[in-house]
């Protein structure tokens, strides 16, 4: 048996025994060091969330190869340090036959809707195992938070000379913020935590606003009239989203990041004069890119840890996270 910590109910997470995992011919047997708390994590933590209960958690992960299977022949080592990409793809379906494999329509999360890494060893699929080798734990936990910036602005070609406006300052729009930066691009965001604003400077944004209603203003002479050419939206609130396609300049580019039920209304005719290309992003599609990423700013990532806590505290470290979203940028729990 070994140690897991078990979402048995909402808002219910306690120290449970489980069965340890056998790995198939096609996965690797992995030994869990350090997992980090994501905002569909604390969804499912409230019950906002849908999947089947109970279930182990975690899909941030970084954890060391203690298996592999009978005949391998590829580049992964025992002992080695591995980063997780979390989504299992089917490989037959229409968003996998075009390599968009993070949206595919049989998706099975781990630690969403199968079991996580809040446990001491999971056993992943081969595909889904990237080396990070030399990277510390901490680093690679987050591989996964920064894959969703860095894919979302893949997608809408972030480039040097582009004025970048990411909507929010959670670790989603962090790593939006780490990936235009990486790139040369100018960033200004918006969050109403100067805390939050704090860290955004730290990874190199040059403008900060905390107040929405000065946004147009700002954007404006920022950009010397012409607007953002690239929106990022990480809040998932409607009227910061419909600010989003305020702020645009023609031709801009907007990336939706944030999750949410909420629905926005706008004039169709935004679409159409300004000739925007709106872009949905989910998870990520260029796993290895975004842990070279990570590699080439590892102190920057680092720095975005805020709480640490043991596997028998984990329940702990969601409700403090659910609770002061203020307060917290990045939860990791140590598992062994």
């Amino acid at each position: 048996m070994q140690r897991a910590a078990l979402t048995s109910a909402p808002r219910q997470v306690g120290l449970a025994q489980v069965e340890p995992p056998t790995a198939g011919p096609d996965e690797a047997l992995l030994r869990v060091e350090v997992v980090g708390i994501c905002g569909t994590d604390l969804h499912i933590f409230d019950g906002s969330f849908p999947t089947e209960l109970p279930i182990i958690q975690g899909h941030e992960v970084s954890a060391i190869v203690e298996g592999l299977p009978d005949g391998y022949r590829g580049d992964l080592k025992i002992g080695e340090r591995v980063a997780i990409m979390p989504v299992n793809s089917c490989g037959e379906c229409y968003p996998c036959g075009l390599g968009r494999r993070n949206t595919c329509v049989n998706m099975r999360g781990l630690g969403v809707h199968r079991p996580g890494a809040l446990q001491e060893r999971i056993a992943v699929p081969l595909r889904n195992v990237y080396s990070a080798e030399g990277l510390t734990p901490d680093a690679v936990a987050l591989c996964e938070t920064i894959s969703v910036g860095h894919h979302g602005l893949a997608r809408a070609h972030v480039v040097a000379d582009d004025f970048v406006v990411v909507l929010g300052a959670g670790p989603v729009g962090l790593s939006a913020i780490l990936a235009a930066c990486d790139v040369g691009a100018k960033v200004m965001v918006l969050d109403q935590e100067e805390s939050r604003l704090a860290v955004a400077r730290r990874l190199g944004a040059a403008e900060t606003v905390s107040d929405l209603s000065q946004l147009d203003a700002r954007v404006a002479d920022w950009t010397s009239g012409l607007g953002a050419t690239l929106v990022v939206e990480a809040t998932g609130a409607s009227v910061v989203a419909q600010k989003g396609f305020d702020i645009a300049s023609m031709a801009a580019r907007i990336v939706l990041l944030g999750i949410s039920q909420q629905r926005i209304d706008l004039n169709m005719r935004v679409f159409t004069a300004k000739e925007l290309d709106v872009y949905g992003a989910r998870s990520s599609n260029d796993f290895a890119g975004a842990v070279q990423l990570v590699r080439r700013h590892e102190d920057l990532v680092r720095s975005l840890v805020t709480q640490r806590y043991g596997l028998e505290d984990a329940g702990e470290a969601m409700a403090f996270a659910h609770g002061n979203p203020h307060l917290v940028v990045k939860s990791l729990v140590e598992v062994g």
